[in-house]
């Protein structure tokens, strides 16, 4: 999947640069918001499970800034050029749990069985990834910098009251 991304990104701009598709590439992290988000999920269903040491990082954005960054580069984003789509913290997925329990009463979920004979998971990354061009270049201000605002926001339209 991943060389398929590689390959289309490429060949868009390279048709960009030709003047003949002025595409604009948005590289968008791990959506959240009403109806999505895979770590709040599964720590809300009590499936969680920690991975390794938990110093994994979770690189994620808002779904509303997902539709406000697309409507920024089609207003303002240069041909050929590429922006990372994702809120301002990347945050270890220990960290992410730590928090969700501490707003939530909760316990941290538990370590995960390791095997060597699990297959990896789709895009199971461990890398920050900076949205600095994104704000620079196109000037956007996300409605939520961090998944803590993010995340509360879905708490609270989920009528769940987390301790702030």
């Amino acid at each position: 999947m991943a060389e398929i991304l590689v390959a289309t990104e490429q060949l868009l701009i390279e048709q960009g640069t030709r003047g003949r598709i002025p595409a604009v590439i948005l590289r968008v992290a791990g959506i959240y918001g009403p109806e999505r988000g895979y770590w709040l999920k599964q720590f809300l269903n009590g499936d969680a499970k920690i991975e390794g040491t938990g110093e994994r990082i979770i690189n994620m954005v808002h779904q509303q800034d997902v539709a406000g960054t697309i409507i920024c580069a089609l207003e303002r984003g240069r041909a050929s050029e590429i922006y990372n789509v994702v809120d301002d913290e990347p945050v270890s997925q220990i960290e992410f749990f730590r928090w969700l329990a501490g707003i939530l009463r909760r316990p941290l979920p538990p370590l995960a069985e390791s095997s060597s004979n699990q297959p990896r998971k789709r895009a199971a990354t461990n890398k920050r990834i900076s949205n600095r061009k994104l704000k620079t270049e196109l000037g956007y201000q996300f409605k939520f910098p961090t998944f803590r605002e993010g995340c509360l926001d879905e708490l609270t339209r989920m009528g769940i009251a987390p301790l702030t």
